[in-house]
């Protein structure tokens, strides 16, 4: 999964759909349809706010903070590091462990 031209998460697609770890490959997740009405009207869809940044000219940091409900001063100042979350599985957040 890639946002404004950056990866920010990895994985074979039944990991990606069944274990995202990152906001943003959640929200994609969400907007999915699903075909079952009872489960669709259970499922919970992730609608993004804030600004939707240019691609030539990217916020500093992790790219995703101008949408992210978790981004904090550290989403601002550092690129988060594309680190292994499981066997096959890349992400690249400062707060994974926040993200439910």
């Amino acid at each position: 999964v890639m946002y404004l031209g950056k990866l920010v998460e990895l994985a074979d697609s039944f990991e990606l759909i069944a274990h995202s770890v990152h906001p943003y490959t959640r929200s994609l997740i969400s907007a999915i349809p699903v075909a079952d009405p009872v489960t669709a009207r259970q499922s919970h869809r992730i609608v993004l706010q804030g600004d939707v940044p240019s691609p030539l000219n990217p916020p500093s940091g992790c790219r995703f903070r101008t949408r992210c409900p978790y981004a904090d001063e550290r989403c601002a100042a550092e690129v988060p590091e594309f680190k292994e979350v499981g066997s096959g599985h890349w992400a690249a957040c400062h707060h994974l462990d926040r993200v439910k």
